[in-house]
């Protein structure tokens, strides 16, 4: 404890705060062993919360700030990091992969017409899109064949843009795979 107040004593003499000629009595007062008098204890303590604990306090909670402010921009990081990482885009991919199965496997059955062919009395859980034919209002019916283009032709139509997309992001995930590889400074 004497040498902590040692430090603060030749602390207090070298920034000039409080009475120089008594702090120097005092420090050579508690260099020597001596008790210090009830009055030179009283005006140490003053002085030490007046000028050493304030900085020992604001010290501290600058570090405790500084950590909570780093704290905070690690886990803007790892938000960051979850929004546009794993999560959100297997949960798409998903999702595009089971719509491009779906789609497929009625398409495939239009393209292996003469193999399998699909007729009303297929059951309609086997192929639920062709039901949409049942369920399809006469003007949209009537605009189709306006254009002579029915389901059929719309659902292989779809499932083609959809393998046309996977080709198309598989190529894009493969760039970007080959560039984050690249490192130009290895010759």
């Amino acid at each position: 404890m004497s040498e902590d107040l040692i430090e603060h004593v030749m602390y207090l003499i070298d920034t000039k705060r409080g009475d120089s000629g008594r702090l120097n009595y005092i420090l050579s007062m508690l260099q020597d062993g001596r008790p210090l008098y009830i009055s030179d204890k009283k005006y140490l303590d003053s002085l030490i919360a007046a000028y050493i604990e304030p900085s020992k306090k604001k010290s501290g909670q600058q570090s405790v700030e500084e950590l909570k402010t780093e704290l905070a921009h690690v886990k803007q990081k790892l938000e960051r990091y979850e929004k546009r990482g794993y999560k959100k885009a297997i949960g798409r991919k998903a999702v595009f992969f089971f719509v491009t199965f779906f789609f497929g496997w009625h398409a495939v059955v239009k393209l292996l017409g003469n193999v399998t062919p699909y007729n009303q009395s297929t059951n309609p859980y086997l192929f639920p899109l062709y039901q949409l034919q049942t369920i399809l209002p006469t003007q949209a019916t009537a605009i189709m064949s306006q254009y002579n283009i029915n389901l059929e032709q719309i659902v292989v139509f779809a499932w083609a843009v959809m393998l046309l997309t996977w080709i198309v992001l598989g190529f894009a995930y493969l760039v970007k795979f080959m560039r984050s590889r690249y490192n130009p400074t290895i010759q």
